[in-house]
């Protein structure tokens, strides 16, 4: 693609798409680099397990098209912890530990080619325990100086509460639902979306214990037999498309104050 076009306002800065002497003579322009990281994990009968990883590299793409180039989009991470899907088929999951090593070694990779700011934009809640701790040794051990990771799904769920209503809100719900069917609706098996049937007890306390930032850790399925918690009857096209524009001009905002703020000063070494 020509490279006016890329760095213009109607495409978004794809690293994957660039040669290295591009991203090179870019490095000046470029004040953040968002990292896309997603799971390949059962999202129930209609949805594709590639779900998370649809919708964190869309929702980077438009907020990157939205800033401009002065943000770029690194390829996304596809594999994340889903130890808890795994009793049902497709589901492919990392350790924490292989996760913290590929999110630290691709921020490595991009601290040594001058980056100074970087998101992960993460569009599964599993990851999110992993990534707090890699941000963190990014941070500590690397010296980049803003390194972040940003629950994608939180804005994604907050705008489909609005738009569908709190029951559609849940894996393989509406929410989700919609943005896939605005993204690729090729993947969506429409005749299968349902409002599942969901342990009370257990799906209630999961919220409750979320909610004041916990964690209780159960296996999907036997929180639901389908594998979803979320009511995707009502889920459409036209709602996924609000429902990305309205999350992605949230991340927007959010990308600008990180690229406005000043560079802290990179931490000590640790005393030996």
């Amino acid at each position: 693609m020509d490279r006016e076009e890329a760095t213009g306002s109607a495409k978004p800065l794809l690293l994957a798409e660039m040669t290295s002497a591009e991203i090179g003579a870019m490095g000046e322009v470029i004040d953040l680099v968002l990292i896309p990281v997603g799971a390949n994990e059962q999202h129930g009968a209609a949805l594709p397990v590639s779900t998370d990883t649809i919708s964190a590299q869309v929702l980077a793409a438009l907020t990157a098209t939205l800033v401009g180039p002065r943000v770029a989009v690194a390829p996304a991470i596809p594999w994340g912890i889903s130890w808890h899907h795994l009793d049902m088929p497709g589901t492919l999951s990392l350790r924490e530990e292989t996760l913290i090593a590929i999110v630290l070694d691709l921020v490595d990779s991009l601290a040594r080619h001058g980056v100074r700011r970087i998101a992960l934009l993460n569009g599964h809640g599993g990851n999110n325990p992993a990534l707090a701790v890699a941000v963190e040794r990014a941070h500590r051990e690397l010296g980049v100086p803003i390194v972040t990771s940003i629950y994608a799904y939180t804005l994604i769920a907050n705008a489909a509460e609005a738009i569908l209503g709190p029951e559609a809100i849940g894996h393989g719900g509406g929410d989700e639902a919609s943005v896939v069917l605005a993204l690729r609706p090729d993947l969506v098996r429409k005749d299968l979306l349902i409002d599942p049937e969901v342990d009370p007890a257990l799906r209630t306390m999961q919220q409750v214990i979320r909610a004041i930032n916990g964690t209780f850790p159960v296996r999907q399925n036997l929180v639901s037999a389908s594998g979803t918690t979320g009511d995707a009857r009502h889920a459409s096209a036209d709602a996924g498309n609000a429902i990305l524009g309205q999350a992605a001009a949230r991340l927007q905002a959010i990308v600008e104050g990180l690229i406005g703020m000043p560079l802290p000063e990179p931490p000590r070494p640790a005393a030996r």
